[in-house]
């Protein structure tokens, strides 16, 4: 899923914070080679609760010394956690390749959960190589639902559909159901495509399935090696989801090789202004690694949804590495609306870090240029850091900038502190603004806890403003479908 870059304030300050997030949880990605961009959703980090059965007797054990141990180098090496992770996935494999039954030992003894997931993963991806349904049974047997069971499973299917694909693809059929089985069969086409890409997407095409992350992991495993070829392929689909899914994935693919190529391939496309998915997938891999020629690009697009989304995606991923440059690069804009978006972007991304820094400078510019990025600014500080600027606002004059901020942090904890946002509503200085809040808080805590929502207006109707009493006395006249 891609999250919106160009939606309303509300919506950009959520995408940089699942951004962080999400950024986090991908480094743990596994399969060996796989594109990142593909992986889709990953469960929670659920570890074995037995050790697993050994039912391969191929790799039993190896001469050649003792087993390797996943403790044999230095702690400053593994400090950080690409290159551990890379050494407990070398240490699992060479582990399985010695004596697999001491291996799966060793792995169910490695005391961290995510040193574990990195061991099993390196050692399913020798013992896949070998006996792949062995492997597929044992996973399936051995652990609970979870990462470890998902990801074991699409190594083997990933390795196995190098070899035999259409046998992998019976035995997710007769084995697997619901999300375990699209997350195993996006691994088999992986593997198909990283072989034989025409004969993996002539398939897909002749089973009539429309499952977009297939036709993503086609796109982008074939642009890997032959991207020209990719994007014809993608470009010969029938129009749907299936063809703009492929050709997003080749493009991002692209663009992580030869981002100026892919540009340049996809020109009538993103000159049509129709394809922003496209726009996206490659300014955003562009700005990730030279945001200055991105901005360079962006400067000759036509004014348009496409020079804006590609501008918004520059903005964020800019302003979170260089905010300075950033700032710099807005103020170079000619086109009104693109600067008005990128202003906006770079608003809610600065927020998150440094909002006051973020706010004083949105505070230097016009107030229709600056408006969207202000929301921005406040609704990041909000989701953020709520406690600072809750005391912000404490020591903040009253006014229209403080109903505002008052908003914010009012909108961010009405999922876990309706209460709260009862009392920061009742500090805004616009009676309009202050009943308006209100009244939406106060629906959203009915929803919630009826009770508990009545208890407050009990309590307080006697302190409550008399045109607030009669809003809220109208929305608890309405009736309430709890969540």
């Amino acid at each position: 899923m891609r999250l919106p870059r160009n939606g309303s304030p509300v919506a950009n300050a959520l995408w940089a914070l699942c951004g962080a997030v999400l950024g986090i949880t991908l480094t743990g990605w596994i399969v060996p080679g796989a594109n990142p961009r593909i992986s889709g959703s990953r469960a929670s980090a659920d570890g074995p609760d037995r050790r697993p059965p050994v039912r391969n007797a191929a790799l039993q054990h190896r001469p050649g010394g003792p087993a390797p141990s996943a403790g044999d180098v230095p702690a400053s090496k593994l400090s950080d956690a690409l290159a551990r992770g890379e050494h407990f996935r070398k240490a699992g494999a060479e582990a399985a390749r010695h004596d697999l039954a001491a291996a799966l030992q060793q792995a169910y003894s490695i005391p961290n959960r995510q040193d574990q997931l990195d061991f099993y993963r390196g050692l399913y991806g020798v013992w896949s190589q070998e006996d792949p349904v062995a492997a597929l049974d044992n996973a399936q047997a051995s652990f609970p639902a979870g990462q470890l069971q998902s990801d074991t499973i699409g190594i083997a299917m990933n390795r196995w559909a190098e070899e035999n694909p259409r046998e992998a693809w019976l035995w997710a059929e007769q084995n697997l159901s619901g999300p375990l089985k699209d997350r195993a069969l996006t691994d088999l086409m992986i593997g198909w495509s990283r072989r034989a890409p025409e004969q993996a997407a002539e398939w897909l095409q002749s089973t009539g399935m429309t499952s977009q992350p297939l036709f993503n992991a086609i796109g982008a495993t074939w642009a890997e090696e032959r991207p020209a070829a990719a994007a014809d392929w993608a470009k010969s689909l029938p129009d749907g989801q299936g063809k703009e899914t492929a050709t997003v994935a080749v493009a991002g693919s692209w663009a992580a090789q030869d981002p100026e190529a892919a540009a340049g391939h996809f020109a009538e496309e993103i000159a049509s202004g129709d394809e922003l998915n496209l726009v996206i997938a490659i300014a955003d891999v562009w700005a990730s690694t030279n945001p200055a020629e991105t901005a360079g690009w962006i400067a000759k697009m036509a004014d348009g949804p496409a020079k804006d989304e590609a501008a918004a995606t520059l903005a964020t991923i800019w302003a979170a590495s260089d905010i300075r440059a950033a700032v710099a690069w807005s103020s170079s804009i000619s086109s009104a609306e693109t600067r008005r978006e990128v202003v906006a972007h770079i608003g809610t991304t600065w927020g998150a870090i440094e909002p006051a820094a973020a706010l004083d400078w949105l505070g230097t510019l016009p107030a229709a240029e600056a408006s969207e990025g202000i929301a921005g600014a406040l609704y990041s500080w909000a989701g953020t850091d709520p406690v600072g600027m809750r005391a912000w606002l404490v020591e903040s004059p009253a006014g229209p900038f403080g109903d505002q901020a008052r908003q914010s942090l009012g909108d961010v904890l009405s999922e876990t502190s309706l209460p709260d946002t009862m009392d920061l509503a009742l500090g805004m200085t616009s009676e309009k603004a202050r009943n308006e809040a209100l009244s939406r808080y106060f629906r959203e805590w009915r929803k919630q806890d009826d009770e508990g929502a009545q208890d407050w207006l009990q309590t307080n109707w006697d302190s409550l403003p008399e045109s607030s009493r009669t809003q809220l006395a109208t929305e608890q006249s309405r009736s309430v479908v709890p969540r």
